[in-house]
Order: structure tokens, then sequence, then C-alpha cells
């Protein structure tokens, strides 16, 4: 054999044995039983703080587990939690309602909850309204990355209503009280929760809200899209039948309960 031969032979084997290495280690990640999620804090739903870390939290990881994941959960603000995960550095993140949007960037999950979000406001504030017509001249505080239903996302974006935005629901309610906006579209139980575990009885006593839903959506898992396409599928599959199964044998309802 010449060395010309030779050279191209041992050339041809670490070239093929580099190739198996490097389609080992995208298998290894394709594969992966360990679930890389991002959330921000949406009390009683998702909270680092909370037990389980909340009841959306909880049906999650049990969803996954029951399919042999086990989940880590990394909290960031909201805003950061969808860029970081529609940038593929997570699997998906936590409690979403699948808009248009957001369905560029993510696959979402068969509905974990369902959300019903009204306008918070001062008692001392007589308010109604019947169209997003009646409130565009008050002052409303909403959260980026955050939908309250497609008209008012496309009213907000058009600049038709007066928003300031916030990251934090307890801060919208503080400011709410501080008399810098009037109203704060929240989801309702959410904001019960905040009422009554981060404000005094006092101050929650000078909040109420109106009863027609500003939206009714379901919330979902949102699985990044920029993440290897077969993961992404088997992550989908197997968390959608895994949370079949917790409904189906009651551990579903109980988790709910809790809400009550």
């Amino acid at each position: 054999m010449t060395i010309v031969k030779l050279f191209f032979l041992i050339f041809a084997c670490i070239s093929f044995k580099a190739f198996c290495l490097t389609d080992n280690s995208i298998t290894t990640s394709t594969l992966s039983k360990t679930v890389v999620v991002t959330s921000g804090e949406w009390p009683p739903y998702t909270s680092k703080n909370l037990k389980d870390g909340g009841v959306f939290t909880k049906i999650t990881t049990k969803a996954f587990e029951l399919m042999g994941y086990s989940v880590d959960i990394h909290y960031h603000p909201w805003q950061r939690s969808y860029f970081v995960t529609a940038k593929g550095q997570a699997d998906a993140s936590l409690s979403w309602a699948p808009t248009e949007e957001r369905k560029k960037d993510f696959v979402f999950s068969d509905p974990v909850t369902f959300s019903t979000k009204v306008f918070f406001h001062l008692k001392a504030f007589n308010f109604d309204w019947t169209s997003l017509g009646d409130i565009n001249d008050l002052r409303i505080i909403a959260t980026k990355k955050y939908t309250y239903g497609d008209k008012f996302d496309a009213a907000a974006k058009q600049k038709k209503l007066k928003i300031i935005f916030s990251n934090s629901d307890e801060q919208k309610f503080r400011m709410l009280l501080a008399g810098r906006a009037d109203l704060v579209p929240m989801e309702k139980l959410v904001g019960f929760y905040l009422l009554k575990n981060k404000f005094s009885e006092a101050q929650a006593s000078r909040i109420t809200f109106n009863g027609k839903p500003l939206q009714n959506t379901p919330i979902c898992v949102a699985f990044s899209k920029k993440i290897n396409s077969k993961r992404l599928n088997k992550l989908l599959q197997d968390f959608n039948e895994g949370l079949a199964k917790i409904k189906e044998s009651g551990q579903y309802d109980k988790i709910l309960e809790q809400l009550n």
C-alpha cells in the first residue's frame, strides 16, 4: 500500500469515527429524559415559592414524570422566559395561551387548564364596560408578552389603548392602589390569590373586579420550534399522553381542587 493510499485510509477512518461521535451526541440530546422548562411567576398556577411550583407546574411535572421524564424548571421574568425558550435554549415554557403570533415560535400542548381574565379596579371607581371602545381613555396596566384576547391585543398594538407595561402582577395591583392606573386586566384566580396573600385586608378591600370576561382561553405548555424536530414531536406526544392519563386517573381534578 502506498503512503498516499494509507494516508487517505487513516483520514477516512478518523472522519467516520468523528461522524459517529457527532451523530451519537445528537441522538443523546434528542432522547434526553430531562426536560428543560422556563416559567415566570403566576401564582397560584406557577411559582418557585409555592408547594410543587403551583397547580399548573404540578400537573405538567406529573404528566412528564408519568412518561419517564424529569423536569428542570428555570424561573425568569415572563418576557425573558418567552425569548429564552423561543431561541431553543429550553425545551418548553409553562402556562401560555396559544395565539397566532406565539405559534410562530412554539407548538402548543393540549390545554392544561383554562383561564378567565377580567378587569380589576378600585371600588371607588365606578366602572362598567360592554366593548373595548368604553376603555379607550382609561389607563390600563398590562404585562408584555401576555395576551388579553385578539381584540385587546390588536387595539394595544395599534396604540388605541393607553397601556402601561409591568412585569409583575403584584406590582400592577400596587400601581392601581397608588392611583397610577384605572384598570388591571388579570387572570381572575391569580388576582384573588394576590389580594389574599400579598396585600393587607385594608388594601385588598379597596379592589374589586368587573364580572364581564375580557378573555376565556386554554393555557398550555409551549414547546420551542428551535429544538431538534424529533425531540419536539416526541416531547409533545409524550406530554399530551401523560396529561390524558392524569385526567383519567383522577389526579388532575385533585390537583385543581387546590385552587378552591
